[in-house]
């Protein structure tokens, strides 16, 4: 069975954005569970336009992110603040280390989701959004919902190529599951191969369903990096191993390329 990787810290969601591709990204690491501080890291160039005059965490200009943790539940509200005040010049910088906005706020012990939006309210303007084009960004505890139970390439002694095997279970609420893969050659490939498992076990009130990849055949000698979308409430959620990836590989060979 391969586990979850979780860094031995309070869950985290990071917004940001890239300053040369303008490519917006959201990740969660952390114990990203239920009844656990939950902070938010943001990047303002997100939302604030190009043209418009603004100082790192002003006050009065705020910056606000709206959570939901239910259906139909009451909307909390978190003013982002900025943990070095507001200095007059934040420079250009990568998406990982450009300064960002943070909030802290509870994960409720019933909470089905962390569903959130942003929204910025410059001085004598329209309030701005961020919120992945009105439909809010979701996540859900794949922790719970998704986990790998088998992670293999089995090698067939008459061929170079081997049978690459994913089996997951999940929570009843998933209703598709996607594999996402490249082979690690030299080069690694630019575009992953994606693939959808077949659900080969339904989910009962006391068991979870199984998923398991269609006949798929790669080079036995490597290794392959993946990781998995699954869908419920009929929207995407990624499961990357909170940036690590997933690795498959030959059994025999999993004392030298741990997963």
């Amino acid at each position: 069975m391969s586990h979850h990787r979780m860094h031995d810290s309070e869950p985290q969601l990071v917004f940001s954005r890239d300053p040369h591709s303008n490519e917006f990204r959201e990740s969660i690491s952390g114990w990203f569970l239920r009844g656990h501080p939950l902070t938010i890291n943001y990047d303002p160039t997100r939302i604030v336009p190009p043209d418009k005059p603004y100082r790192f965490g002003d006050p009065a200009q705020p910056i606000i992110a709206h959570l939901q943790f239910r259906e139909g539940s009451p909307v909390q509200n978190l003013t982002l603040e900025s943990w070095i005040g507001t200095p007059g010049f934040t420079p250009d910088t990568t998406a990982q280390r450009s300064p960002k906005l943070h909030g802290v706020v509870p994960i409720p012990e019933d909470a089905d989701w962390v569903t959130i939006w942003i929204s910025f309210h410059p001085t004598g303007g329209p309030v701005h959004y961020d919120s992945s084009f009105g439909r809010n960004f979701r996540f859900r505890f794949y922790q719970e919902e998704l986990t790998v139970i088998q992670s293999d390439i089995i090698p067939n002694p008459a061929s170079n190529l081997g049978t690459l095997k994913i089996q997951v279970s999940t929570d009843p609420c998933v209703q598709r599951v996607l594999v996402r893969y490249r082979i690690l050659t030299d080069p690694i490939p630019a575009t992953a191969t994606q693939i959808e498992l077949h659900k080969v076990k339904t989910a009962t009130p006391t068991a979870a369903a199984i998923w398991e990849t269609p006949e798929t055949l790669v080079p036995a000698d490597r290794v392959v990096s993946y990781d998995l979308v699954y869908f419920a409430d009929d929207r995407p959620f990624k499961d990357n191993n909170q940036g690590q990836s997933y690795l498959a590989v030959d059994p025999k060979k999993r004392l030298k390329h741990p997963v």
